[in-house]
């Protein structure tokens, strides 16, 4: 192999580590606040869409947030970003934006935690750039979108099976990012893309 493409493949490797520890940080925040509110799901407590401040309480109650954005994306995040293919990316408008003490930077950008009759929960969406607005600011490596359901499990949009969408361009919901984190899980945690 090239020194170039050493360096390359472990950089990628870089950013699945911390998009692991991501993942498994929105994972342990949604179970504990499920326990500590006594609640089977997420939409049974105080977090759900019905509160003002749901989404704030949320990340403000079970992560160490050490810069609020408010309702701006900046400068939580990086001021540009770029799909895989290089065309122009802009963020959805933020609910809530934060930086975590270790540098994320977390978007809720829709709140659906409810329950309906039918039994659905919802979920809560968000952008995570896994290294806040340092580069590469592109969708797909250091910038992704998730979703928490109200079971407590972090995913990528509405099932799992979605690595389809995680290519080149934005296209259908591959401009949120959608697809790129289902690809790295099923890919058994390697950015082979």
């Amino acid at each position: 192999m090239t020194l170039p493409t050493l360096v390359k493949s472990h950089q990628r490797q870089v950013y699945v580590t911390q998009l692991r520890k991501v993942v498994s940080l929105l994972s342990q925040g949604a179970e504990k606040a499920i326990q500590d509110n006594n609640a089977i799901s997420l939409s049974e407590t105080r977090y759900n869409k019905f509160s003002s401040n749901g989404s704030k309480m949320f990340l403000y109650d079970n992560f160490k947030v050490i810069r609020d954005c408010n309702t701006s994306t900046t400068p939580c995040f990086a001021s540009e970003y770029k799909t895989l293919g290089g065309s122009d990316f802009t963020l959805k408008t933020p609910e809530i934006a934060v930086v975590l003490a270790d540098g994320t930077a977390l978007s809720v950008y829709n709140n659906e935690l409810s329950r309906d009759s039918a039994g659905w929960h919802g979920y809560m969406r968000l952008q995570v750039d896994i290294n806040g607005a340092k580069g590469p600011n592109v969708v797909g490596r250091d910038l992704f979108k998730m979703e928490i359901f109200s079971n407590g499990h972090v995913g990528d949009g509405y099932t799992t099976q979605q690595s389809f969408f995680c290519g080149m361009e934005s296209s259908d919901y591959t401009g949120y990012g959608t697809g790129c984190l289902a690809k790295i899980i099923e890919d058994g945690w390697k950015m082979d893309y």
